[in-house]
């Protein structure tokens, strides 16, 4: 299993190399000659390994096929790689000295977080604002399919991926073989990505606004190049447009392929996105009117709109600041329950995810009618396709396991760390969820750089868990997963 861990990250370091040649472009363009160094050294660093690394066990290890078990260890280990190798270029750059502090930074982009321990980001260059958005892209994409598009080429087997990666109670496929499904995921993660470039580069954003925050948006992930987020170019079209595309990152990828395929009355039929539209068209207009009662907004108007936008903000997990701080507690309240719900399952948004939600109801329904009915049998089924007790199993155990990674975070960062329980509760929720920017203090004015290095390791912890659906990292701890004489299928 070393050797082929080892050959897999051999790869994937040159792909990271490959990567990073985006940010060293734009800082030999806007002649940022530190950054351009920082980066010249990090793809140097990953070729040379890569490249080493690739080339001595490619002979052996070309024919080989991976099981069960290698996927995991590969997942794992490859999230914990990519946040180490970016967090190269802010220690080489002396943007961040800390290399806790860098880490956090790196795996924050990775995983599609977004928080940030960055005090002033409009000091910052273009090529580092830039790799922290792009950082995002490659995180949300690989969400999606990175790696199940990598590892076939190496023999992987698409149900071990599965396995080690599960977007959601049911997964449908766009073609039959699994490389197709992955091109096919990819062409429409550049494509929506390059038409909202386009649509922000004519409203109010200039070129390398408009890029970076295509990027940031069809990742969910929230990173931006203004202190002061979104609100920074007051324009409603820019809300609008990043508000739609959001919701667009935060839907079911297949849809798309539905729509395309001249399947859109399937859409209509799809209960995880009718309860993604349901919950967002409540939650705005709760919010709504909150805001007019409460004498935030006195337009009700303008109130339904920040409503709706900050619905889809949080419920996709994207977490864009936008100066909305001294809202109701239950706006607060709702945007917390919005942002552990998630978006659906196979987009970029993280979160428990809709499709878990709405298994859950109907277990807990099922089990009610049971409880009322002795000789009845319910089956529990999502568009018409009928749960295996297995799945089944799997929902309930991982809901179990996110509420309690929430507590024991919580916990442990109250222990270590010097913040409220409030602010740590919080803070634990936007990390697992992918959020970013928390509803509290920690959040908003970016306090993370004044964190303790094992908060900052709990927080690494707590968004590689979060992306990585909480229990492959647990299989690593199992004694069964490192006995060789245990065959994983």
């Amino acid at each position: 299993m070393l050797k082929k861990l080892i050959h897999f990250l051999g790869k994937f370091l040159i792909v990271l190399g490959a990567c990073m040649s985006l940010p060293l472009i734009i800082a030999l363009a806007y002649d940022e000659k530190r950054e351009a160094w920082a980066f010249l050294i990090s793809i140097i660093v990953c070729f040379i390994i890569g490249i080493a690394v690739d080339y001595a066990f490619k002979t052996q290890l070309e024919q080989e096929s991976l099981d069960r078990r290698d996927s995991y260890m590969l997942v794992s280990v490859a999230w914990i790689v990519a946040s180490l190798v970016g967090c190269i270029p802010y220690m080489a750059s002396g943007i961040i000295s800390n290399f806790f502090l860098a880490f956090f930074e790196s795996c924050s982009g990775f995983t599609t977080t977004g928080a940030s321990c960055l005090t002033d980001i409009e000091i910052l260059p273009r090529s580092i604002l830039i790799w922290r958005c792009f950082s995002q892209w490659l995180g949300g994409m690989g969400i999606i399919v990175l790696f199940v598009a990598l590892l076939p080429k190496l023999g992987a087997k698409a149900g071990s991926m599965s396995a080690a990666e599960t977007p959601g109670p049911i997964s449908s496929k766009i073609a039959a073989r699994q490389a197709d499904n992955a091109q096919n995921l990819y062409a429409a993660y550049i494509t929506l990505t390059i038409l909202l470039f386009i649509l922000l580069w004519v409203g109010k954003m200039n070129a390398f606004d408009a890029i970076s925050h295509a990027f940031a948006t069809m990742a969910t992930g929230g990173f931006t190049t203004h202190n002061e987020g979104l609100a920074y170019f007051d324009s409603y079209y820019i809300y609008s447009v990043i508000g739609f595309f959001a919701f667009l990152a935060g839907t079911n990828f297949v849809i798309f392929f539905d729509i395309l395929g001249g399947k859109a009355s399937k859409i209509l039929r799809d209960e995880e996105f009718k309860a993604y539209i349901t919950i967002i068209g409540v939650s705005a207009v709760l919010i709504g009117v909150s805001l007019k009662l409460s004498g935030v907004c006195n337009d009700p108007i303008e109130a339904l709109v920040r409503g709706l936008f900050q619905s889809i903000n949080t419920l996709s997990t994207t977490g864009y600041l936008t100066g909305d701080v001294n809202w109701p507690s239950f706006c607060l309240l709702l945007l917390v329950f919005l942002m552990a719900i998630g978006g659906c399952s196979s987009s970029t948004a993280g979160g428990l995810k809709i499709s878990r939600m709405l298994v859950s109801f109907k277990i807990v329904r099922a089990e009610i009618r049971r409880r009322t009915h002795d000789n009845i049998i319910d089956d529990i089924k999502l568009n018409n396709h009928l749960i295996p007790g297995r799945t089944l199993s799997y929902i309930y155990t991982y809901s179990t396991l996110y509420f309690a990674t929430i507590g024991i975070g919580t916990l442990i960062v109250s222990i270590v760390g010097g913040g409220s329980a409030v602010t740590n509760f919080l803070t634990i929720i936007s990390c697992i969820s992918s959020l970013g920017p928390g509803l509290d203090s920690m959040g908003l004015i970016c306090q993370y750089h004044m964190e303790s290095p094992i908060c900052l390791l709990t927080y690494n912890i707590i968004m590689i868990a979060g992306r990585l659906e909480i229990t492959t990292l647990l299989v690593l701890l199992s004694r069964h997963f490192w006995n060789p004489d245990r065959r994983f299928y």
